[in-house]
This record gives C-alpha cells, structure tokens and sequence, in this order.
C-alpha cells in the first residue's frame, strides 16, 4: 500500500498525542490531510474533521474512511449542535479560514476542561521542510494570532514548529535508557527559522513541553521535495477493478491526454503520407521525363558520360521511389494501429466514465448511509445524556431519603428512651404507694385481730357498749379491703403497660 505523503501537521499529532489520548478531536482543515488519521493511530478515540470545501468531504468520505473518523462540513447542523463536545480542537492553518469566526467556534465546541491548538504559516520562512497542512494566501503574523486567540481564551502558550534536520549517531551497545544529546553549532542562531507559530489555548492551565523533538521517516520527506512527473500510460490501458472515484477520474484524465496524442500523432501520419505521396508523384514524373528524353534522343553517339549520369538518375529516382512508397505504407500502417488504439482508448473512456459514475452514485449513497448513522449516534448520545440525569436525580432523592430515614431513626430514638424513662419513674411511684397501702392493710389487719380478741374477753354487758366501735372497726376492715384490690388491679394494669412490644 503506498504511503501518504507528510505535511507539517504530522508534528502537530505527535505533539498533541498527551491531550487527544482516548478522547474526542475535532479538527479543522483539509480531509484529505494525513493528520486526522495519524490522531487516531496516536490513540484519539474520536476525531471528526470540519473542512468548509464539500467536494473534499464526499471524497474523504468514500476513499479515506477509518473507524474513528468521520467528516463534515461548516453548514452542518449536528456539529452545531455538539457544543462543549470535543476535548481536543485542533486548527491545522487558522489563516485557510475565516480566522475570528473559527476561534470563536472552536471556544463553543470545547469541552470545559479541553484544550486548542491553533496554527499558521510563517510568512517569513522561505523554504518549508514539509508543506503546510492547508495553503492559506495571506498568512497570519504571531502577534495576530495571539491577539485572535487570547480574545477567547484564558490561558495562551505561543510556540513555534521549526524543521530540525541532521544525523543521529547512537551507541548500540549502551546500557540503560539513553540520554540525547542536541548539537546546534552548525545552525547560526542556535535553530532554524520557524515554519508555523503555534497558539496552544484553554480555559485552565496546562503543562507543555518546552522542547520537543519529533522524528520523521527521511523517504517520506524527501518524496515531498522531489516530485516525479508520473510516466505515460501504454497505449492501451489495461481495465482494472472498480476503485475509488479520484483514481478514476485520474485514470479519466490520463485517458484523455494519451487520445489527445494518439489525435496528434494521426495528423502528424496523414501528413508524412501526404508528403510521401506528393513526393513520390514528382519522382515518377521526373522518372518518365528521364525515359522519354532517352528515347527522343537520336540515334548518333552519344556522350558516355552523359549517359552514364542519366543513368545515375533513373537509378536514384528508382531508389527514391521504393524508399518514398515504403515509407508511404509505413505510414498507412501506423495510421491504421493508431485509429485501433484510438478506438480502444474511446472505449476505455467510455467503461471509466461509466464505472465512474457508479462510484459516485456509491458515494452518495454510503454519505447518506453515514449521515443517518451520525443522527442515530447523536439521537443516542442524547439519550445516554437524559439517563445519565435520570440516575443522578435518583441518586439524589435516594440520598435525601437516606438522610430523611436517619433523622427519624434518631428522634425516634430520643422519644422512646424519654417515654421509657417516664413509665418507669410512674412504676416507681406506684411501687411506693402499693407498699403504704400493703403496709396500711398489715396494720389494719393487726388491729382487728387485736379488737376481736379483746371482744372475745370483754363482759357481755360491755358487747353492747362496744357495738357501735365494732362497727366502725369493720367498716374500716372493709375500705382497707378495697383499697388492696384496687392496689392490686393498678400493679396488674402498670405491669401490662409497661412491658416491651416486639
């Protein structure tokens, strides 16, 4: 598989691999660039490249897409929607845009903790090592870029990209991790002219590497400076599979140039014939004078050397003759291979316009595919968002309930012990009273016992002086009764009240 070319974006992705790492990237750029996709090897989880032009986009969308890539355009509504989505923005040439505008955007599109890096050309660098990313006409200067930058964000770093070109000479039988050692002697200012200046923005404040050194394959570099004019196709193009719609609209091109000469080199056939025709017409004439002339002379002697040059003449006008005629067929025969190539090339045109026109009948069809793909993903990254709420507002409620149910167990608490203290206090003061009463009841009883043996000793004639006593003494016998079965029935009722319940 032939590899892509580099741009200065390839350092860009190396650069920016510590805040893309499993996280969303937004670019803004060509998508046909290399570096959205050397993102996603550097571990991007998403990156979706902005590119204003829609020709590029439906054309990155049929030959470049990856897992993990996907492509849009400016005007389109699901990007506008997806604002503080993406944790990495990255603006390949912010001169290639409308620079304010794309700033601005950028800040919106931003996650709150995410991170830009915008860049542009150098006009004072001459020669580039690599291309930038996206040409731009009129590039910003550095302190435009960080006047249009720091406009929207709080924190600014600016840098610049300058080539680092030179050799490596590395011991390989060291021990240990090894420690590079930079020599700039050769360079007079210690480093190279910048290619890009570079604004690396946020809201909060970042750490950057203050010199970081990223290592290019030397082949892939040096394609970009040597171009190779590629060769011209054989005369009749071998018909290949169905591929992607710019090979074959480039086949389509090639196709038509090689008709275009084939057209030229006809002309140029039919007009050699011509030419041999018109030539060979005069030969045979001038040859039939010669004879004539031989044969109109008279019989006398004639000169020997006169007859020997006009011999010379017919001989040469013969010899002209059979060189003109064949090259007279020899140009009939290439016109006739000619209009068979032209032929087959028409035809070849014909096939890669058809299949050219199925491939873009594709695209169009796998865009749409792609678009419907991207609403279902937003309709669903908008669900996950309404759950994701839904749980936090259960979580919520949970933990007011939690701490609800606490407070209760706790009052709850404080109430029993206070009640348990007062049923007790209660049973104490119904303890003391049931004893004065047993105490009352003892005595009472005593005392009866006593006046009956004294009733059973006195004179009969003191029983009826003592009647009305008596009486008063069982008249107190029975309150004293009642009053130990009242005092039994309170100790029976404060005894049932007072267990525990389970």
């Amino acid at each position: 598989m032939k590899e892509e070319s580099l741009s200065a974006g390839a350092a860009l992705a190396a650069f920016s691999e510590p805040y893309v790492e499993s996280r969303r990237v937004l670019v803004f750029g060509s998508s046909l660039s290399a570096t959205p996709r050397l993102l996603v090897e550097r571990g991007a989880r998403l990156v979706q490249v902005c590119d204003p032009n829609p020709a590029r986009v439906e054309e990155a969308a049929e030959r470049l897409s990856a897992p993990g890539l996907s492509f849009t355009t400016f005007s389109d509504e699901l990007l506008q929607a997806r604002e503080a989505s993406f944790d990495f923005v990255l603006v390949e040439n912010l001169a290639a845009f409308e620079a304010r505008a794309v700033v601005a955007r950028a800040r919106r599109l931003l996650a709150a903790r995410g991170v830009a890096l915008f860049a542009t050309p150098n006009r004072e660098s001459a020669a580039p090592l690599l291309p930038p990313p996206e040409p731009a006409a009129a590039p910003l200067d550095y302190y435009a870029l960080y006047d249009l930058v720091a406009a929207e964000f709080d924190h600014v770093h600016m840098l610049g990209q300058a080539p680092f070109v030179g050799y490596a000479v590395v011991d390989f039988a060291s021990e240990g991790n090894l420690e590079p050692m930079i020599d700039s002697e050769f360079v007079p200012r210690g480093s190279e002219e910048p290619e890009l200046f570079l604004a690396l923005a946020s809201r909060h404040r970042i750490s950057v590497a203050s010199y970081a050194v990223v290592q290019l394959p030397m082949h892939r570099v040096l394609s970009r400076a040597v171009e190779r004019v590629p060769a011209a196709p054989p005369p009749v193009a071998t018909r290949t599979s169905r591929g992607a719609t710019p090979d074959l609209e480039s086949r389509l091109e090639r196709q038509e140039a090689w008709i275009l000469e084939l057209e030229g080199r006809a002309e140029a056939a039919d007009a050699r014939a011509d030419t041999a025709e018109e030539e060979l017409e005069t030969a045979r004439a001038e040859l039939t004078a010669a004879r004539v002339g031989m044969r109109s002379a008279p019989a006398a002697p004639r000169d020997l050397d006169e007859e020997r040059r006009v011999s010379a003449e017919l001989a040469a006008a013969t010899d002209e003759k059979r060189r003109l005629a064949s090259e007279l067929a020899a140009a009939t025969d290439e016109k006739r291979e000619l209009a068979a190539e032209l032929a087959a090339a028409t035809e070849e045109k014909r096939g890669l316009a058809a299949e050219l026109t199925t491939a873009i009948d594709e695209k169009r069809r796998l865009a749409a595919r792609a678009a419907e793909l991207e609403a279902t993903l937003v309709e669903r990254e908008s669900l996950l968002l309404k759950r994701d709420v839904a749980i936090l507002d259960r979580d919520r409620a949970i933990a007011e309930r939690d701490e609800k149910l606490t407070a209760l167990e706790v009052a709850s608490g404080a109430d029993s012990g206070d009640d348990l203290a007062a049923l007790e206090r209660q049973l104490e003061d119904r303890g003391r009273a049931l004893r004065h009463l047993e105490h009352s009841l003892a005595e009472a009883e005593r005392v009866g016992r006593a006046l009956v043996e004294d009733l059973t000793r006195v004179r009969p004639v003191e029983i009826g002086a003592s009647a009305e006593a008596l009486d008063e003494l069982g008249a107190a016998l029975a309150r004293s009764e009642a009053d130990r079965l009242a005092l039994a029935w309170c100790a029976a009722i404060g005894g049932a009240s007072a267990a525990p319940k389970d």
